[in-house]
């Protein structure tokens, strides 16, 4: 008697292993984490004041050095890439084999909702905004917020659609830690460095975990 595979677990369960060693979490701490430090760089006075000065000393093409530390968190993600993939294939995957991560990780809907979860925290900050009832610093302080609020959603549906817990913890605390940043006095250029550090600690701490016990996991299964 032939017993027809169960597809959609199939399915499911070559998505989760993408995630299964913690270094998909790492590349994200990486992200999140150098995106708020660029963010908070940039924002700063004593930064667009060396800017001005470079263009004033050696013209204005010096002025493209403003957008330097932008280029880094993409830069050092894609690097990330590339030794995810090299401890993959000569380690973790060397027995199990290599797969190709999947372009959606999370059904469109999730993505959808989790662009309108972002659009509906920053319409909320603006109706308070225009009845007076908050300041403008509110307002960019919600944006970190809200933004929380998306990134903490997706990593909880990815963690029910894959049936990952650990994700789902991190969706709920990081949504919550997002919102008590309404709450801190703090100008617009730290509130994006306390973000990126929250979430780049929540997700670190994650992915090394993870990767410990894959790597142990690895050890007893006599993989070396």
């Amino acid at each position: 008697m032939t017993v027809s595979p169960d597809v959609d677990r199939l399915i499911r369960e070559t998505r989760r292993y993408e995630f299964a060693d913690g270094l998909r979490d790492l590349q994200l701490a990486m992200l999140l984490g150098l995106g708020g430090l660029t963010a908070w760089l940039v924002f700063e006075p004593f930064w667009m004041t060396f800017v001005v000065r470079m263009a004033a000393t050696y013209g204005r093409w010096a002025a493209w050095v403003g957008i330097l530390p932008a280029l880094v968190p993409p830069l050092v993600v894609l690097g990330m890439l590339g030794v995810m993939r090299v401890l993959r294939r000569r380690w973790l995957w060397r027995e199990s084999g290599m797969v190709s991560p999947s372009r959606w990780a999370v059904p469109r809907r999730v993505n959808v909702l989790s662009a309108v979860i972002l659009l509906g925290g920053l319409a909320v900050g603006l109706g308070l905004l225009k009845l007076g009832l908050v300041d403008a610093s509110f307002l960019l302080r919600m944006l970190w917020t809200a933004t929380g609020w998306s990134f903490g959603y997706t990593l909880l549906a990815m963690g029910r659609h894959l049936d990952l817990p650990r994700y789902r913890w991190l969706g709920l605390t990081g949504g919550i830690l997002s919102t008590a940043l309404l709450f801190l006095p703090l100008p617009f250029a730290q509130s994006s460095l306390v973000f990126g550090l929250l979430w780049c600690a929540m997700l670190a701490g994650s992915g090394l975990i993870t990767l410990r016990r894959a790597a142990l996991y690895r050890g007893a299964a006599g993989g070396g």
